[in-house]
């Protein structure tokens, strides 16, 4: 019972924080945005119901949705304090229900994949090609162009593939569980 109760303790006191269920992704994904970057016109790339564009654009960024398929809002959410939010119906965010192809970067200042399957290494050439900004919180390699090999870390050599592209990247960690890495690459103004 003593270590439990120095675990808890150190947590609490330490960590300063438990970790945040994955729900929360999104309004820490924004918040860290909120705090390194700019108002600006986003891409989220695979951005599923569009959540975290919606939270984006309530803090002044130009935020759309790019994923093939059309999702709605959800109806509610909670924000870090645990207050509960209801979405009308009659909000939405700005949506290309298309795959993400290169060329689209073009309109965006940031593109942003959270989770964006068969899109990660598009996103980052995308950022070398039309010199913009990026995050990502890849997972796997579902729809990638390449072989997984067992022993080669998808992130790791995510990143270095964008290094190899000339981009200077910085990770990052997010507190909620689950896949909370992620790397991006600002460029300098």
């Amino acid at each position: 019972m003593k270590a439990y109760n120095w675990l808890v303790w150190y947590v609490v006191l330490v960590k300063k924080e438990l970790r945040k269920v994955k729900k929360y992704r999104f309004q820490l994904l924004h918040a860290w945005i909120v705090e390194h970057f700019d108002p600006c016109r986003v891409a989220d790339i695979g951005g599923g119901k569009g959540l975290l564009a919606l939270f984006l654009n309530q803090s002044g960024f130009q935020s759309i949705v790019i994923d093939p398929f059309d999702q709605s809002l959800p109806v509610k959410y909670k924000n870090l304090n645990k207050q509960k939010f209801k979405i009308s119906k009659e909000e939405s965010v700005p949506r290309i229900n298309a795959i993400f192809e290169k060329e689209m970067a073009k309109d965006f200042n940031l593109l942003i994949g959270l989770h964006a399957h068969g899109s990660n290494m598009k996103i980052i050439e995308a950022t070398a090609e039309h010199k913009k900004d990026f995050i990502l919180l890849p997972c796997c390699v579902i729809d990638e162009p390449i072989t997984p090999h067992a022993d080669i870390n998808w992130f790791d050599s995510l990143e270095q593939y964008a290094n190899l592209l000339g981009l200077k990247t910085k990770r990052f960690e997010l507190n909620f569980r689950g896949q909370n890495k992620g790397f991006y690459s600002k460029r300098e103004t």
